[in-house]
């Protein structure tokens, strides 16, 4: 049987993008040869209707045959990789420039503004920039490149490794906090009003330009759906857009609360 045989579907239903896709797909698969399967297509950049095909083509001849997934196409990464297009249309390596900056945008809007009003909290007037405030960007920064210029290098990682992946994560966050306390050496001040106002722009203007990159249609989710479905428009972009306005008023908050603390006692 080959990838042509496969019949196709014109009903317009729609896919999914949970697991639920891959065993409504294949229901006589084993859903961990499935899981195993996708993955790696996943990262290495296949597209959601190219999957779709394939789990459709592995169905079919599960389903014809009785043999197992695992007896008629053997190891689901190696399979994966032998069944990828050498040139796939599409790639997870290619993000949108303004969503991008939006990000860059978004994330400096965050930290100055988080920054500036804890020492509002604190009673100053001025926030005092310390190396340990240009530390903590360095790392994210540098996070933030490595997931945008090596995205499939870093979803393998944790696909593999989550344990490790984790405590990575877990002494990143660590060596930011050990800088903020550590490094309080200063290097220059800036007013807790400018930095906070300066902030809000950053963030607002991040929050415009993502948005304007979702509803241009240049950042999409990629669904696998079988032949002939229609993927369905995903909101989590949306959702995205907002994640650092949200995440801003999250780390205010907590600093409200954390000066609020010695309060109680």
């Amino acid at each position: 049987m080959n990838r042509q045989d496969v019949t196709m579907n014109n009903g317009g239903t729609r896919g999914f993008g949970s697991i639920d896709s891959y065993t409504r797909l294949a229901p006589s698969v084993e859903e961990s040869w499935i899981e195993q399967f996708v993955l790696e297509q996943r990262l290495i950049g296949v597209p959601g209707t190219r999957i779709g095909d394939s789990l459709v083509l592995v169905e079919s001849h599960v389903a014809e045959s009785g043999e197992s997934a695992l007896t008629a196409f053997g190891d689901p990464r190696a399979y994966a990789k032998d069944d990828a297009p050498e040139q796939s249309p599409t790639s997870s390596d290619r993000i949108d420039h303004g969503w991008l900056l939006g990000i860059v945008l978004g994330l400096c809007g965050m930290l100055l503004a988080t920054f500036g009003l804890q020492a509002g909290f604190a009673g100053e007037s001025a926030l005092q920039v310390t190396v340990g405030h240009v530390v903590v960007v360095a790392i994210v920064a540098a996070a933030l490149a490595l997931l945008i210029l090596t995205p499939r290098a870093i979803m393998r990682a944790v696909a593999q490794g989550p344990l490790g992946s984790w405590i990575v994560w877990m002494l990143l966050l660590a060596a930011m906090v050990g800088a903020l306390f550590l490094l309080p050496h200063p290097l220059g001040t800036v007013g807790v009003l400018t930095a906070s106002c300066i902030g809000a722009i950053l963030l607002t203007a991040g929050v415009i330009v993502q948005l304007r990159a979702y509803l241009g249609g240049r950042v999409q989710d990629d669904p696998i759906v079988g032949p002939g479905e229609q993927p369905a428009r995903s909101r989590a972009g949306l959702f995205a857009v907002f994640v650092f306005p949200v995440a801003t008023i999250a780390m205010i908050g907590f600093s409200w609360l954390i000066q609020q603390i010695p309060a109680l006692f």
